[in-house]
């Protein structure tokens, strides 16, 4: 499956799960798309775009086991999660008093959202600790006290942000339980499902979630810049785009569609990457990928072992099927700067993979992808001891 990407060769790719690897046969087809739009640019935005538009939905709602009126295309989660934090904070349904819940594993650049958009309307946020190795129970029984901490206070929790697969840690979290404990409470659900399109079969009203977002550039094969926002039908009045164009005032999708000039050849790629998910095995890519990451997972951790230093044994007890957490000795990557100083360590040496701080220590998270074999995680467990000890001994890092 290697020939199948663009990726160097020379180089162990470890690290799908963030930005995904466009296959070679969704890259000719996006090239096509822009090779139209370039071949007449007045007749196909004006003429044959919208329509391409809503083929593409169609594509992203029959994946999802949805309506095309129910979801938009967007082009990433995190302006997925700024469009509705945007829109509640212009009806006014978020202000003092009222408290957006997050969790410890949450991603960094949705927490990033919810604090600007507190900050603008006089509301709060809370993050609920979360263990690396919480349990499902555990899980949804932290969101309960963290709820029940905010009424006592005297305010109430109006949105609940979880994700169904953790960036950090690569759990799969009980979504379904958070929801339904968030509309016990009177507030809104959010589930950021970025890891989940071609990973994870799902169908967004499911999860029981008023707002959910997925993204097929980590697994689905789409070139980058091709995600959804799918809205329940209570909410969908109620939430505009980001961006006000042309198809301003029209019902719930339709707005989401014209961002202004743009290219959206990714969006138009998206029955190509499909079919080439498809062809690659479907929901059985995670399958392989599990099994691949469960040995690959432990030569990684025999090699940190072997450096003598010591490591944590805790991993997620609800890992999704292609990512696995490995542990780091105690004191490295640590924090975001020893982090970033570690990956480039391994990076230099050939390996790409995710470094990432957490509960006061790092670890690595490891990717599945269809491209990948045994001999990766040996190449990391090979380059891995030499790493850590030149980022442990404060040595530069090239």
């Amino acid at each position: 499956m290697r020939d199948a990407f663009f990726l160097d060769p020379s180089v162990t790719h470890l690290n799908h799960g963030s930005f995904g690897a466009v296959p070679r046969v969704v890259a000719e087809h996006q090239r096509r798309i822009k090779e139209r739009a370039d071949a007449n640019p007045q007749r196909f935005f004006r003429v044959e775009l919208p329509g391409l538009k809503a083929q593409a939905r169609e594509t992203a709602a029959k994946f999802l086991g949805v309506s095309a009126d129910e979801l938009a295309l967007v082009r990433n989660p995190t302006e997925a999660v700024a469009t509705v934090l945007s829109s509640l904070a212009w009806q006014r349904r978020l202000g003092p008093g009222d408290v957006v819940l997050l969790t410890e594993q949450g991603y960094g650049a949705v927490e990033l959202a919810v604090r600007l958009w507190c900050s603008r309307t006089g509301a709060s946020y809370d993050v609920v600790p979360l263990a690396v190795d919480a349990t499902p129970e555990q899980v949804v029984e932290g969101h309960r006290v963290a709820m029940s901490r905010v009424v006592a206070r005297g305010d109430a929790v109006r949105l609940v942000i979880v994700d169904q697969i953790t960036s950090p840690t690569g759990a799969l979290l009980p979504v379904e339980g958070v929801c339904a404990l968030a509309h016990e409470h009177g507030a809104l659900a959010f589930v950021d499902g970025a890891h989940v399109p071609g990973h994870v079969e799902t169908v967004p009203p499911d999860t029981g979630a008023d707002f959910w977002t997925g993204t097929w550039h980590k697994w689905g094969f789409a070139p980058r810049g091709t995600s959804a926002l799918w809205v329940a039908h209570a909410e969908r009045a109620s939430v505009s785009p980001v961006t006000t164009s042309w198809n301003h005032g029209e019902p719930f999708p339709l707005p989401y569609d014209t961002h202004g000039t743009d290219d959206y050849s990714g969006w138009l790629s998206l029955e190509a990457a499909v079919s080439f998910w498809r062809d690659a095995g479907g929901f059985g890519i995670g399958a392989r990928a599990g099994a691949l990451l469960d040995e690959g997972s432990a030569v990684v951790a025999a090699a940190v072992s072997a450096t003598g230093m010591t490591a944590s044994p805790g991993v997620p007890v609800s890992p999704a099927p292609c990512l696995r957490l490995v542990a780091l000795p105690e004191g490295v990557a640590a924090t975001e700067e020893t982090a970033d100083a570690t990956y480039r360590a391994i990076s230099a040496r050939g390996v790409e993979t995710q470094v990432v701080p957490f509960g006061g220590r790092g670890w690595i998270r490891l990717s599945g992808a269809v491209y990948n074999v045994p001999a990766d995680y040996e190449r990391l467990a090979d380059v891995l001891p030499a790493a850590l000890h030149i980022v442990a001994s404060e040595a530069i890092v090239p």
